[in-house]
């Protein structure tokens, strides 16, 4: 071999060898990493921890035995209103003292006099003209005897006609007649002198006063206007739904729902009066469609006791009404109520358990249910952010048990 052909094929074994080197590094390295994974520790694979149980707080589930209270707000209003007018076309003579607004009047006590002169004339010409009448009467009576004894005597064979004639019945009948409309004219005389007085026809508070004296007034003139005292009412607007839970005035004289009515700002906090429900309304407003009560209160102006404050005409009021008695229900506060109609209770295995409900009654302190919840059962009262139903659940104060 030449030394040409030595240094070519040298030169060819060093190509080779720079090629070999990194296939060699390069395979010990993926056979050192093979051996390393097939004897390293295997981890075994864990179970999905179980979910945590939510921190809560439960109250026991109360039972509800008593009368349902419904609260409402109304306006006070009078049971009985007069507008009192003159009959008679006549100038005022003289006002009372008493018809001055705020002002109590009894039952007949006059309030406007007017002027009675036109009226005892009035009066005076009818009774003339009714002695006229009597005394035309009494003469024409004369006559009847006349004319029945010459009737009488002649005996003669007439008619019926003739014969009533004859006797003068139908100048009697003129006569009786004549004075019975003059008596019927002292009687008008007589009712508008009397008219001249205007009484109270009941007893009344005096609200607005519009007569003066020496004004002219004519028959339908307002004169005042007076409301009875004996009894108020006040007009109140509940739901419908609620009806079912009021008493009203039975047949054979069961009272309606007992009434508190409270005005915190004339009377102050916890002083009330007390009435009673007497009327539904026979439709519902237009506005809230709500249904319509009318509550009856006995002596509004307190008149006959020192210890309850007077109603105000107008003024609004807060009604407490006693409703029916519950046995079977449960009450809850408000806030437990989850979704308007189910409540979260606290099984005995310690999970949530979502239970539906009946609402009977929603008030401003507890709610009344009745449905799939026992007195005594534990209900949770911590809101849970991803509520879900078997949710384990824990007490606060609790351990990892669950026991206290």
């Amino acid at each position: 071999m030449t030394d040409r052909n030595q240094a070519g094929w040298a030169h060819k074994a060093r190509r080779a060898l720079l090629t070999l080197i990194p296939l060699l590094v390069l395979g010990g390295a993926l056979l050192i990493a093979s051996r390393l994974l097939e004897t390293s520790p295997q981890a075994g694979r864990r179970p999905p921890p179980e979910r945590q149980a939510r921190l809560v707080q439960v109250e026991p589930a109360q039972r509800f035995q008593e009368r349902i209270t419904l609260t409402a707000w109304g306006v006070v209003k009078p049971a009985r209103e007069l507008h009192l007018r003159a009959q008679l076309n006549a100038r005022v003579a003289s006002v009372a003292d008493a018809l001055d607004p705020g002002v109590r009047v009894g039952a007949g006590t006059v309030l406007v006099q007017l002027e009675q002169a036109d009226f005892r004339l009035a009066l005076a010409n009818a009774r003339a003209d009714l002695t006229r009448a009597q005394a035309d009467l009494a003469l024409e009576m004369g006559q009847q005897a006349v004319a029945r004894r010459e009737y009488e005597l002649l005996g003669s064979d007439v008619s019926e006609q003739e014969r009533r004639l004859m006797l003068r019945e139908p100048q009697l009948a003129s006569a009786r007649a004549a004075v019975a409309a003059a008596e019927n004219r002292v009687a008008e005389a007589e009712l508008a002198l009397r008219r001249t007085r205007i009484n109270a026809p009941f007893p009344a508070l005096v609200v607005e006063r519009q007569a003066a004296p020496g004004s002219l007034v004519s028959s339908g003139t307002d004169l005042a206007r007076l409301v009875g005292v004996e009894r108020w009412w006040v007009e109140l607007a509940v739901p419908v739904n609620a009806l079912r839970w009021l008493e009203f005035p039975t047949a054979n004289g069961e009272p309606g729902s007992r009434v508190r009515l409270y005005d915190q700002a004339a009377w102050g906090e916890g002083v009330y009066r007390e009435g009673r429900l007497i009327r539904l309304y026979g439709g519902v407003e237009e506005q809230g469609r709500l249904a319509r009560l009318l509550v009856e209160v006995s002596d509004p102006l307190a008149s006959q006791t020192t210890d309850a404050p007077p109603l105000l005409l107008g003024s609004f009021l807060e009604a407490r009404i006693s409703g029916r008695r519950l046995d079977d229900a449960i009450a809850v506060d408000p806030a437990w109520l989850r979704g308007g109609d189910r409540v979260w209770v606290m099984g005995p295995d310690d999970r949530l358990d979502m239970r539906p409900v009946e609402v009977l009654h929603r008030g401003r302190e507890r709610v009344l249910l009745r449905g799939e919840l026992r007195p005594g059962e534990r209900i949770v009262t911590t809101p849970i952010s991803g509520a879900a139903q078997g949710m384990p659940l824990r007490l606060a104060g609790a351990g990892s048990d669950g026991q206290r």
